[in-house]
């Protein structure tokens, strides 16, 4: 019977703060997913690709672009497997085995 009191009680303190974090947790889940996203860097450089082809841009400038796209997908690699390695930490896995699959590196 308290507890069902201090809940009635606490229910307008309770509530907000856990309305808060619900939409903080909400706010983070939606920037992993924009910060891991490789999709919008593998269609620019298919963009790159074919502006090369038709002669919209020089070999020069192909390969600066180029190079930005390359580092962006090397450091979107990297951020998922830190998440992979906080994730294997968080559940005490053995830190031999990641378990993700990036789609780059060895095959």
């Amino acid at each position: 019977m308290a507890f069902l009191i201090d809940d009635i009680l606490l229910a307008p303190i309770k509530l907000p703060v856990a309305g808060f974090n619900w939409i903080l947790k909400q706010i983070q889940t939606m920037a992993n997913e924009e910060l891991l996203n490789d999709q919008p860097w593998k269609e620019r450089l298919i963009e790159l690709q074919m502006m090369l082809e038709v002669g919209d841009i020089s070999e020069a400038d192909y390969a600066e672009e180029e190079k930005k796209v390359f580092q962006a997908l090397r450091e979107i690699r990297a951020r998922k497997e830190d998440l992979a390695r906080q994730y294997a930490a968080e559940r005490e896995e053995d830190e031999g085995g990641i378990g993700i699959y990036t789609g780059y590196g060895k095959g």
